[in-house]
């Protein structure tokens, strides 16, 4: 009687660890289109695709997509250098085969000193937009980027400050765009 109750376990215990894996859900797939930058930073669309890709590989569940068909369909809207509108971002989500679509335009991108009697100031001034089409709950999510940050000229001599700051933008807006719901 030990051993069929215990067999009786032992086949509850197996059914009971194998369940999760019947409910597996697949990974939502990630259009990223082309920053759009009207500054003179070059490094600046670098910063983006770093950013972009280091933060879509943290996120659980999400996975970038980038092949012909997705490429054909970004270039059957022709942007031509301007954000693309909901509708655009919906036909590119369908004929490109993905449920995320994501971009983003940079407008400015520029530092500032202020000189004081105490020590000199730099001042960011960070200006743009993010835009997201989420093709499986059919939401848009549009954001204006309107940042600024102060820091002492002194601790930013040794590393690219701004393109840091922007780089931080880009993480934190790519984060909303895919918890957007």
């Amino acid at each position: 009687m030990k051993k069929i109750v215990r067999y009786l376990m032992m086949s509850l215990l197996a059914v009971c660890l194998t369940v999760p894996c019947f409910g597996a859900a697949e990974a939502a797939t990630v259009a990223l289109l082309p920053l759009i930058n009207n500054t003179d930073n070059e490094l600046a669309n670098q910063v983006f695709y770093k950013e972009a890709l280091g933060t879509l590989k943290r996120q659980q569940g999400f996975v970038l997509v980038e092949n012909d068909k997705l490429t054909a369909a970004i270039a059957a809207e022709q942007l031509d250098g301007k954000l693309p509108s909901a509708a655009q971002m919906r036909s590119i989500a369908v004929d490109g085969g993905v449920d995320i679509v994501i971009a983003m335009q940079l407008d400015e991108l520029s530092k500032t000193v202020r000189a004081s009697s105490e020590e000199r100031t730099l001042i960011l001034k960070l200006q743009g937009q993010a835009v997201a089409y989420n093709a499986i709950t059919d939401k848009v999510y549009s954001h204006k980027i309107n940042s600024s940050a102060r820091a002492p000229e002194a601790v930013t001599s040794r590393w690219d400050w701004l393109n840091e700051q922007w780089g931080r933008q880009v993480r934190l807006e790519i984060e909303k765009a895919l918890k957007a719901q």
